[in-house]
């Protein structure tokens, strides 16, 4: 083979392997949103309250990182 053929399968091997592993980041990503809304539901918070708790655990943890 040339060496435009090696480059060739290189590229589309590197390009391949980026489709996969975007592919896993996009299905770990859903299945953590899948468990954390699994979790707030279990302890009883709809979606308006869960970013109110945000806000008051990052403050929280910025309290304690001044300390």
């Amino acid at each position: 083979m040339e060496g435009t053929s090696y480059l060739t399968i290189a590229y589309l091997g590197m390009i391949a392997a980026l489709a996969i592993w975007t592919w896993t980041v996009v299905v770990r990503s859903r299945s953590i949103e899948t468990r954390l809304e699994a979790v707030e539901s279990s302890i009883g918070i709809d979606v308006s309250q869960a970013d109110e708790f945000a806000a008051q655990s990052s403050a929280t943890v910025q309290d304690d990182a001044t300390v």
